[in-house]
């Protein structure tokens, strides 16, 4: 004779059993938390390397995104604040990486040598590496122009 019990343990030991999957994906779910905030293709934690040749040289820097915050007209990598106090004291190879939504454009803005800001702007963002146009200014008036690229490591 089978106790009355044996068939409600048998149907609870199977019913735990098909959970089992179930809880196996949630716990690692959950152990490596939310995704990282996006932005376009930029992605924190991602390192984007930015170079060209501008001016009879080649420039080349890279421009880590730690964060991604909303700023006017788009998100950037650093706040507006951060980025004008960065710019105004010209902290050499401070970079900012920022996406336009509306317009769909990436650009990489930083500070280089001798007083000179250097931004890469893509309008097409569709195949890495990103081709863009390189603009080198001084005191805010642009004094060369050439070509970048833009290529991210994960």
């Amino acid at each position: 004779m089978i106790p009355r019990a044996l068939p409600a343990a048998l149907l609870l030991s199977l019913l735990l059993a098909s959970c089992a999957p179930v809880a196996s994906m949630l716990a690692s779910r959950d152990g490596a938390g939310p995704p990282p905030r996006q932005a376009g293709p930029l992605t924190v934690g991602d390192t984007w390397t930015v170079s060209g040749p501008i001016d009879g040289r080649s420039v080349t820097t890279t421009v880590n995104v730690t964060d991604l915050v909303d700023v006017p007209g788009g998100t950037a990598s650093v706040s507006e604040r951060d980025r004008l106090e960065a710019f105004a004291a010209g902290r050499v190879g401070y970079g900012v990486a920022r996406y336009d939504p509306d317009r769909r454009y990436v650009t990489f803005t930083w500070v280089g040598e001798g007083d000179a800001t250097y931004t890469c702007e893509v309008t097409s963002p569709l195949g890495l590496p990103y081709q863009g146009r390189l603009t080198m200014q001084r005191g805010g008036q642009t004094v060369a122009t050439g070509t970048c690229e833009a290529s991210v490591r994960q």
